[in-house]
C-alpha cells in the first residue's frame, strides 16, 4: 500500500467520523429542545391551573361546589399531563430510531473502511 492511499484513507475515515459525531449532536440537541418544550408545558399547565383554580374559588357557595372545582380541575390538569408524557414517549421513540439509524450508519461506514483497507492491503 502506498502511503498516498493511506493517507486518503486516513482522511476519509476522520471525515467520516466528523460527520458522524456532527449528526450525533444534531440528535442530542434537538431531542433536548424537544424534551425542554415538553417541560415548558408541564410548567405552563401548572401555572394555569393554579391560576384556574384561583378563579374557581371566587364563585363557590358551599363545600359540594370546592369539591366539585377541585374534582373538574384535578382531572383537566391530569389529561394535559398524560398528554405531555404521551408526547414525551413520543419524542424519545424518535430519537431512540434516530440513534439506532446513526449507530447503523456509523457501523456500515466502518465496515466499508475495513474492506477498502484490506482490499487494497491485498493488491
Amino acid at each position: 500500500m502506498q502511503t498516498n492511499d493511506l493517507m486518503k484513507q486516513w482522511a476519509e475515515a476522520n471525515q467520516n467520523m466528523m460527520e458522524s459525531i456532527k449528526q450525533l449532536g444534531e440528535i442530542n440537541t434537538s431531542v433536548m429542545s424537544k424534551l425542554n418544550e415538553q417541560q415548558m408545558g408541564v410548567i405552563n399547565a401548572y401555572m394555569e391551573g393554579v391560576s384556574q383554580q384561583l378563579d374557581s374559588m371566587k364563585d363557590v357557595s358551599n363545600v359540594q361546589d370546592v369539591v366539585s372545582q377541585q374534582t373538574k380541575l384535578a382531572q383537566d390538569f391530569s389529561e394535559k399531563m398524560l398528554e405531555n408524557t404521551r408526547q414525551s414517549m413520543d419524542v424519545l421513540m424518535q430519537t431512540r430510531n434516530e440513534l439506532t439509524g446513526w449507530l447503523e450508519k456509523g457501523v456500515e461506514n466502518g465496515m466499508d473502511s475495513i474492506n477498502k483497507a484490506t482490499n487494497k492491503a491485498a493488491e
